[in-house]
């Protein structure tokens, strides 16, 4: 009898733990799922970026001179075929900036390992906020995201070669 008194005044128990644990749990489940999209859309970006790295740092596609307008193209693709929205990839601000001297403004104008960078910028906005899932903005304080990589040109030595014979 004694048994039968305690389960009645223990019925319901699991439910009132449930509706207190429950949200805070769902709460923490959507904060991890926010932080990895994060995660995974900035890693898809610096490889984006790498992308590009690599585009201007050989200097010449097939003969072709490799320009600016090249290297935020192929950022651009590498966004767009990772699946990122394209508000994200169309409004992201993509600048390759020569670090050596004498500077130069295409990448096919570069001597062997001079140095650049090639950065991209998902502003604040509706760029950024397309690549969100949900909750983001509530709980997380990333607004714009920032990739740049540092890169050295792997153009061969430029030299003149004379027609003429020593002698």
């Amino acid at each position: 009898m004694k048994r039968t008194q305690r389960a009645a005044r223990r019925r319901g128990v699991v439910a009132v733990e449930a509706a207190i644990v429950l949200p805070f749990l769902i709460l923490t489940m959507f904060g991890v799922w926010e932080v990895g999209r994060l995660i995974q859309v900035r890693q898809v970006v610096c490889n984006a970026a790498r992308e590009g790295a690599r585009l201007a740092a050989g200097a010449y596609v097939n003969g072709t001179p490799v320009t600016n307008a090249m290297v935020q193209q192929a950022v651009r693709d590498y966004m767009r075929a990772s699946g990122l929205p394209a508000a994200a990839y169309n409004g992201a601000q993509i600048t390759l900036t020569c670090l050596a001297s004498p500077p130069w403004v295409n990448p096919s104008d570069a001597f062997p390992l001079d140095q650049f960078t090639v950065r991209v910028d998902i502003p604040v906005g509706a760029a950024f906020d397309s690549m969100a899932w949900s909750l983001v903005t509530r709980i997380t304080s990333v607004r714009q995201m920032s990739i740049t990589v540092n890169w050295a040109s792997c153009t061969d030595v430029k030299i003149a070669v004379s027609a003429q014979l020593p002698y």
